[in-house]
């Protein structure tokens, strides 16, 4: 079942199911200062709801309430193979929602490193849509990883992290650079007691966004991956992350490891720390029931 259909059930069980089913802001208040949006894309909604799920739990182990409003493709498929008119149709649904929400003062959180670089940059840059709603979406963007180390920069992240002992190499996909934030991910796992995140230093995995998808494109995007393939399966590490969704899907075929996004290591190390809890502790806490690292079968 998709994310959206998942969150649905939950919302339903929680008698909470209501305007973030129907877009605009539909009544939604100004946020207190512990509420987000969640923006998931397509890979999160159909290909891993469970990365969407372990986001949510992370936010809510934080204390934010997470709102997920109506929202389509962020177009970058689409600009990716020139389809531009079509990416210029998806990014004005997109602002029939997020644009109030945004101006209203929510954080737009995203997942996927190449849905909020496109919510932050290519609406404006690619498909020269540059107006109101097109500001105050970008202002109001933020990458997971990145909105969590703001968090502990800032004093405000829960960082009662359960360990997590293993070698995990780490591959900071073009997309991520191309925010200019730094690599996030890497300084919110120093946090997480005996995970022994390494960054493989390779420019890129060769998949390009949906380039290497493209059967005559393939063979040399493989070619591009290799040396970084070759580097991850000789570290001996069982699985590896990256925080972008086509990056892990090259990358899982060609090595054979499961990838990560590093929100799911976060989650994990969360509900680590609530197993070394005792019993009936004042110090008991949940994360939303992500209890294990999902494998998405």
């Amino acid at each position: 079942r998709s994310f959206r259909s998942r969150w649905r059930k939950r919302q339903r069980e929680q008698g909470r199911l209501g305007h973030s089913e129907n877009g605009a802001t539909n009544g939604y208040r100004p946020p207190t200062s512990r509420a987000v949006v969640l923006f998931h894309g397509c890979a999160a909604n159909y290909q891993e709801p469970w990365v969407a799920e372990a986001a949510i739990a992370v936010l809510e182990r934080n204390g934010y309430e997470v709102i997920v409003p109506d929202q389509v493709c962020c177009g970058l498929p689409m600009i990716s193979n020139g389809l531009y008119e079509q990416a210029r149709n998806k990014a004005r649904q997109n602002f029939g929602t997020l644009a109030d929400l945004a101006r209203l003062g929510y954080a737009i959180v995203g997942t996927s490193t190449s849905c909020t670089h496109t919510l932050k940059a290519e609406y404006r840059e690619m498909l020269d849509l540059d107006d109101a709603d097109a500001r105050a979406v970008a202002e109001a963007t933020w990458d997971i990883c990145e909105f969590l180390l703001d968090l502990h920069e800032d004093g405000r992240l829960d960082t009662r992290f359960g360990r997590l002992d293993r070698d995990l190499p780490y591959h900071p996909p073009c997309q991520l650079r191309s925010h200019g934030i730094g690599i996030p991910a890497l300084d919110l796992f120093a946090l997480v007691p005996g995970l022994r995140a390494v960054d493989m230093d390779h420019d890129c995995c060769g998949v390009a966004g949906t380039y290497g998808l493209k059967r005559e494109k393939y063979a040399i995007a493989m070619a591009v991956g290799k040396p970084l393939f070759e580097r991850i399966r000789g570290s001996g590490a069982r699985e590896a992350a990256c925080d972008s969704e086509t990056c892990r899907w090259h990358i899982a075929q060609a090595t054979g490891l499961p990838i990560r996004h590093p929100v799911e290591l976060l989650a994990a190390a969360y509900a680590a720390g609530d197993v070394e809890v005792q019993p009936g502790s004042q110090d008991a806490r949940g994360v939303g029931g992500v209890g294990r690292l999902p494998t998405g079968s």
